[in-house]
């Protein structure tokens, strides 16, 4: 099967929260995994694919967060909850926020092939 990410992805848990754009009310959860291009979490509302969202992301280790725009992707019902798991893509992040997104993830990249095998 052919790999179609352009971006590697690092299981995280991070929290999010986010609104959909025109604003409405801010949900939080955590996401599943992040990249450059994007992060993917799960949330007990449908987001229809297209959808504009505004997020804000904390980093628990640095403390560091940061706002973006993005686009969901696809969503797909999880059928053993009936929570949705969505993929978002950035848009347009600044080139700061885009470095230090690239810097956490190697580092974390870098710590979990470093971790012991059981």
């Amino acid at each position: 099967m052919e790999e179609r990410r352009r971006y590697t992805r690092v299981p995280e848990s991070l929290q999010i929260a986010y609104e959909l754009v025109p604003a409405e009310t801010i949900r939080e959860y955590l996401t599943k995994d992040i990249s450059q291009g994007g992060i993917r979490f799960l949330t007990h509302e449908f987001i229809p694919k297209g959808s504009r969202l505004r997020i804000r992301i904390t980093f628990p280790m640095t403390l560091f967060s940061f706002e973006a725009l993005v686009k969901c992707m696809w969503v797909r019902e999880m059928s053993y909850s009936g929570d949705f798991e969505v993929g978002v893509e950035f848009i347009d992040l600044p080139p700061e926020i885009l470095e230090y997104l690239i810097s956490y993830i190697k580092s974390s990249l870098n710590i979990k092939k470093e971790l012991p095998k059981a």
